[in-house]
């Protein structure tokens, strides 16, 4: 039986070693990006980006637990939608981080996690949500499509110049 709990700053604790599972995830889908962050610091960052975050009450995360025992989460922020070029209006959610621990990933839990995710999006108004998914990660992309994302845009990044 899994339970998925909405969270706020109480539960950020709860999510570290669901954030490190994924930053590891990244590390080994794109690993030409470099090394990554030792975890306290990994985890000190990304949740000084959540606590920020969640200053907006409508912000929130999902947490997924087993027995007691985080296997994943969804954390959203709200963003202004404040295009130049199209006549948009409203809130998008931004789906920030979607993760499962390896155990979990292939059981459904993904696609529960993003029907609640929507489910509370869509009371914002306009019910965009947003992700960006790395390039190299092909089960993420997959994932998404097959829930009913389209790319929008893509990043290009280019080696660093040097002065």
């Amino acid at each position: 039986m899994i339970d998925i709990t909405r969270g706020g700053r109480e539960l950020l604790d709860e999510i570290r070693p669901l954030w490190l599972a994924l930053r590891d995830h990244h590390h080994g889908v794109a690993p030409d990006f470099g090394p990554v962050r030792a975890d306290d610091e990994s985890w000190r960052r990304r949740r000084a980006q959540y606590e920020q975050w969640l200053a907006d009450e409508r912000s929130f995360f999902l947490l997924a637990r087993r027995g007691g025992h985080g296997i994943g989460y969804a954390f959203v922020r709200a963003e202004e939608i404040e295009s130049p070029t199209w006549e948009k209006e409203g809130v998008s959610g931004v789906l920030e981080t979607l993760s499962l621990l390896p155990e979990a990933r292939g059981s459904g839990l993904g696609t529960r996690l993003v029907a609640q995710v929507r489910d509370e999006v869509a009371q914002w108004g306009h019910g965009q949500l947003v992700v960006t998914a790395v390039a190299s990660n092909r089960d993420a992309i997959r994932f998404y499509e097959r829930e009913g994302f389209t790319p929008a845009f893509l990043t290009f990044v280019s080696a660093p110049t040097r002065g």
